[in-house]
């Protein structure tokens, strides 16, 4: 290739780059750094802003769990999920509810995933579809990467669909929020109806958050493990169930209109750049 030709690609390859979003650069600098950063394991900053140290790979399948579009590389998390999700795992191993169906954890060294969330950044948040694959029958790795997760709603998502919620989407919920390091678990409004109908005045509901999006799956985040001063945890959830008008908001037309645009972002921790650095 001629010596102009060859700067001539430089200069469009850099200027598309500078194009991108401010967020956009950082999340790819992130996402080429794929093993995970040696240490003992540090979850550092925001769920929306931060990073990850020594962070670990969950196994691609095991007792009553199986992870999805491993490809992605974003099957990274602190210990303590991995060891939630292995827990919870073994409930509907042992229950024989069905395989769980495991989304994002996060990426290698956390920070920004290029695309479909702000979150999932310190290791402490995955996705599990509601789904359940049967226990006899186990995807193939080929259909792990291209399946897609059925919607749970119905009605212009303002209900369940019947033919997809069944008890054993309700139990999964139940063990999901059972945990005691679970922080939060964001799902779609029809399915905190449900639950406060089924489980009603349980105290594990206060953790369970209507969100928008979440029609197929849930949202998992765990707090802050003990001893990580630099990992900043959400405030609390509010007192109560959350079975009462905050719920039912989420059914009105104001609440079925997402916000719009974007939030600036958080800067990250100091200490990240020493993660991205290893």
């Amino acid at each position: 290739m001629k010596t102009s030709a060859l700067r001539l690609l430089l200069i469009l390859g850099l200027t598309a780059l500078l194009s991108m979003p401010v967020a956009a650069r950082s999340a790819k600098r992130w996402n080429d750094k794929m093993p995970p950063a040696a240490g003992a394991p540090r979850s550092i900053g925001l769920y929306t802003s931060g990073c990850i140290q020594g962070a670990q790979a969950l196994p691609s399948t095991g007792p009553g769990f199986q992870t999805i579009r491993r490809s992605r590389q974003r099957f990274f998390g602190h210990p303590a999920l991995i060891q939630y999700i292995q827990g919870l795992g073994q409930i509907m191993d042992t229950e024989d509810l069905g395989i769980l169906s495991i989304g994002d954890l996060g990426q290698a060294r956390g920070s920004p995933i290029p695309s479909a969330h702000r979150s999932h950044q310190t290791g402490l948040d995955v996705d599990i579809w509601f789904w359940l694959q049967p226990r006899s029958r186990p995807m193939t790795t080929t259909e792990r990467e291209t399946a897609q997760p059925p919607s749970m709603v119905t009605n212009g998502r303002l209900a369940l669909s019947p033919k997809q919620w069944t008890p054993r989407q309700m139990r999964l919920m139940e063990a999901a929020a059972g945990f005691e390091n679970v922080e939060r678990i964001f799902v779609t409004p029809p399915v905190k109806q449900a639950l406060c109908k089924g489980y009603p005045g349980a105290a594990w509901l206060r953790k369970v958050r209507p969100w928008w999006g979440h029609r197929a799956h849930l949202h998992v985040r765990l707090r802050c493990p003990h001893g990580d001063p630099a990992c900043v945890n959400q405030p609390p959830p509010p007192e109560g169930d959350g079975c009462d008008a905050t719920l039912a908001w989420w059914f009105t037309d104001e609440a079925r209109r997402p916000p719009r645009g974007k939030s600036k972002p958080t800067p990250m921790p100091e200490a990240c750049q020493a993660v991205l650095a290893k």
